[in-house]
């Protein structure tokens, strides 16, 4: 998860008009939590500190250095956080991008974890990643199972129509 972050700040001012690149401008590929459409695209981002990683994220200084896990111990909690770039505005030059956040247990069973605007407002300038409104965060006491679970966002671009879904794996210890 942690290369993963280190390539995402990489490409912080690098977010293409076609789906996300790296700093050579070679494209990449879609995986599990990140995403593209055309220019739309999405990263799901997990933390143990959604105030702390809002803060470093808007800071002045950049690169900015982002802590993210695949890890949480009972008693604690995580949060999901969406990254993206490319939302259409509309006829009034806003975005209205939205997302449902699905948590899936070790035994398959889906629960409904929130959900609502990841962006509204004027799109942001070409090239640069934004970080989402929305977020969704867990908490995990002793009566839940230890496991692998994933956290899916599926976010909606409400303008263009454009739908993705990326889905992060998160393993809950003891």
């Amino acid at each position: 998860m942690k290369w993963c972050l280190a390539l995402l700040v990489a490409l912080l001012p690098l977010a293409a008009q076609s789906g996300w690149i790296d700093p050579s401008g070679k494209p990449i590929p879609d995986s599990d939590n990140m995403r593209s459409a055309e220019d739309f695209g999405i990263q799901i981002v997990l933390t143990a500190n959604e105030g702390q990683f809002r803060q470093t994220w808007n800071s002045s200084t950049p690169p900015p250095k982002l802590t993210t896990t695949n890890t949480v111990r009972l008693g604690e909690t995580v949060s999901a956080l969406l990254i993206f770039h490319g939302c259409a505005p509309n006829v009034g030059g806003v975005c209205d991008v939205v997302s449902d956040f699905i948590l899936e247990g070790p035994d398959g069973s889906k629960m409904t974890a929130g959900g609502g605007p990841v962006w509204s407002g004027k799109p942001m300038q070409q090239r640069l990643l934004q970080l989402g409104q929305a977020s969704m965060t867990v908490g995990f006491d002793k009566t839940d199972p230890v496991g692998d679970y994933k956290v899916t966002a599926t976010v909606k671009d409400k303008v263009s129509g454009r739908v993705l879904s990326v889905t992060a794996r998160l393993k809950v210890t003891k």
